[in-house]
């Protein structure tokens, strides 16, 4: 189902975040007690990356809250942008969290240790495994389907938590045949650093909401083709200007019409070219200043 309104768009965002928090909760419960009774550093750290996650999550939680409040007197572009600052926000939880797990593993390797319960501590694992999935992907669709960068920054916590577990259920596996306990630590060090790396898509996602960056090529060239459909009466355009705030895109541009049109047909015909723009692109906000092809500036 194609969501259009504003209020299906939050409550759908919503009902993501509080699955997300829960499920989190969930795993930071039982990583926490089999990464005690296993004694294994790479379930413990997947236990501390559930519980940033679950602190990334209620951040995203209270930031969709904020960003789909309507526009008020003090902002009057609505709250959108607090989307891009949860992101950014996500992406410095991703990079602690990634060097909590190399410290922490760093100081297994210097240590030393050996694991407990290997076939119960893999059990574990191959669970969150099939949770983390399921829900990435959940919330991977409903990210797509609301345009939310918070939603889609959180499905790749998620994401990563399926690439973790694996290695550990690898790590787990090859110590309980060989006795191998340094894999444990090198395996949580491999995971963290790809962590880091695949991060970077969610920063720049975050900084072009922050910055106003001009919406998609194709996007950009629809809204073109919808006001050049209006010829003749339309002579022409500029000053077309595009941003998006969350999950709301804002449009703005000018168009040069017949100056024989009366002032109602003018502004009729604006409205016409506003209404098929927002019936093309959800969710946006179209605003149309109309001038008259013979003004001296046109002329």
């Amino acid at each position: 189902m194609t969501l259009t309104s504003p209020e299906q768009i939050k409550n759908k965002k919503l009902r993501t975040a509080l699955l997300s928090i829960t499920v989190a909760i969930a795993l930071i419960i039982i990583k926490l007690v089999f990464g005690v009774i296993t004694n294994s550093v790479s379930i413990l750290a997947s236990a501390v990356d559930s519980f940033l996650d679950l602190s990334a999550s209620s951040v995203n939680y209270f930031s969709i809250r904020k960003s789909e409040k309507p526009a008020d007197h003090d902002h009057r572009f609505g709250h959108g942008k607090a989307e891009g600052l949860a992101g950014l926000f996500q992406c410095f939880v991703i990079g602690v969290s990634s060097i909590y797990l190399i410290y922490l593993s760093v100081w297994r390797l210097l240590n030393g240790g050996n694991l407990q319960a290997l076939d119960l501590g893999i059990i574990v694992i191959v669970f969150s495994i099939i949770v983390s999935l399921l829900l990435a992907r959940y919330i991977r669709r409903i990210a797509k389907e609301t345009e939310s960068i918070v939603l889609n920054a959180d499905s790749l916590h998620y994401q990563f938590d399926v690439y973790t577990n694996i290695g550990i259920v690898i790590a787990l596996t090859i110590i309980k045949f060989t006795d191998l306990n340094l894999i444990d630590p090198i395996i949580s060090i491999v995971i963290a650093v790809l962590i880091i790396w695949s991060a970077k898509d969610i920063v720049m996602q975050s900084l072009n909401i922050l910055m106003d960056k001009e919406l998609p090529e194709e996007v950009v060239a629809e809204i073109e083709e919808i006001i050049t459909n209006h010829n003749p009466e339309v002579r022409s355009f500029h000053k077309l200007r595009t941003r998006n705030a969350g999950s709301v895109k804002f449009i703005e541009f000018h168009v040069v019409m017949n100056y024989k049109l009366t002032f109602v047909k003018s502004h009729e015909l604006a409205e016409d070219i506003i209404k098929e723009i927002e019936a093309v692109i959800p969710n946006s906000e179209v605003t149309v200043h109309v001038d008259p092809d013979k003004h001296p500036d046109y002329s």
